[in-house]
């Protein structure tokens, strides 16, 4: 292909993302404008069928779905905050590395002084020779001290400095393994943390359980209420599970409407429980629209609960807890399934929970 038949190409496909942008409402930001690109060049199928995914649920465009696929598809978001607190971070170490180098300096030229004055008050000293040494010693200690406070004031300048762009890196950090949404663990994170989670849980021999959820008849708060009451029904469901776990347990927001926890050093019976006591919790709450206190209607989530097996990819527990959760939509919404509830021809099922 010619450079300019190239350049044509790439201009078709950037002029078909934006038609596509406009057509639905999408803000032609540059991160919005890298996934719709990517969609319409039918360069990754993934993508694309998570992007089908957003559009089907009949909402409008938003930053938190936005962020979501970005995350996904091309790596942690908004890394360059990141990188930028990393180096800023790298040169404030060498400013205090420089300054310590230094005052190592000063310091040994203050004791090359006080050598030679022990060296001359070694050999004797009459009245003039000692006063000469007193105002040369006395001479280098306030050279010696004006240095020292000096170094002091650099070093807690430093030091300040340094833990300011620590605690940015920090959050930083803790915001790339947000949803910006639910205030859950992203999906990314998810990942992470259950491979950290079934390497310790093999190791010491112990259960793990991983538990998806599902908000059920989600479409529907969209479809009548629009994505703000749906944004809303999301959250909600997120203080559910937040609300609910503890210690090493991990909540995340799985895609969509759907939400995982990581359950360490837990039995499926207890994970079972634990997954029960949230759809009850949900099952209590009532969406509310805000500008007038209307009240919308309650809603309910499905839950499926399996643990992982000796020896096991943990992503195979995870998709027999999608199968679980398939399961219990399918018998009516609203409950929870457990692997030891269904026969293994169901979980062998392609998964599609609705």
């Amino acid at each position: 292909m010619s450079a300019e038949h190239d350049l044509d190409y790439t201009n078709a496909l950037a002029a078909r993302a934006m038609e596509r942008m406009r057509a639905y409402g999408v803000p032609p930001t540059p991160r919005n404008f890298e996934i719709w690109y990517a969609h319409v060049s039918v360069g990754n199928a993934d993508l694309s069928k998570a992007l089908e995914g957003v559009l089907a649920a009949g909402a409008a465009w938003t930053e938190a779905a936005a962020g979501e696929l970005h995350g996904r598809f091309f790596g942690v978001p908004d890394a360059a905050p990141l990188l930028s607190a990393g180096v800023s971070l790298t040169a404030e170490i060498e400013t205090i590395l420089k300054t310590v180098d230094q005052a190592g300096k000063q310091t040994a030229s203050y004791g090359k002084a006080l050598d030679v004055v022990s060296g001359q008050m070694a050999r004797g000293l009459d009245s003039p020779t000692l006063q000469a040494v007193v105002h040369e010693l006395t001479a280098a200690t306030r050279s010696m001290r004006a240095r020292t406070e000096a170094l002091q004031t650099q070093l807690n300048q430093s030091s300040s400095e340094v833990a300011a762009l620590r605690q940015a890196v920090e959050t930083i950090r803790h915001e790339a393994q947000t949803d910006a949404l639910t205030g859950l663990a992203n999906r990314k994170h998810f990942d992470e943390r259950l491979a950290v989670e079934a390497r310790a849980a093999a190791d010491r021999n112990e259960d793990l359980c991983v538990v998806i959820g599902d908000v059920d008849n989600f479409k529907h708060f969209n479809d009548s209420w629009g994505h703000q009451t749906g944004d809303q029904v999301l959250r909600l469901v997120a203080n559910c599970f937040t609300e609910n776990v503890k210690g090493r347990d991990t909540a995340a927001r799985y895609g969509g409407e759907e939400f995982v926890l990581i359950l360490p050093s837990t039995s499926l019976l207890n994970a079972h429980g634990l997954a029960e006591q949230i759809r009850r919790v949900v099952q209590t709450k009532k969406v509310v629209k805000r500008s007038t206190g209307e009240t919308l209607g309650s809603i309910t989530i499905s839950l499926g609960v399996a643990r992982m097996r000796s020896g096991e990819d943990p992503l195979e527990t995870v998709r027999r807890a999608d199968a679980c959760l398939y399961s219990a939509k399918r018998s009516g919404r609203n409950m929870v399934v457990s692997e030891n509830e269904i026969d293994a021809s169901a979980i062998l099922r392609p998964v599609n929970a609705a």
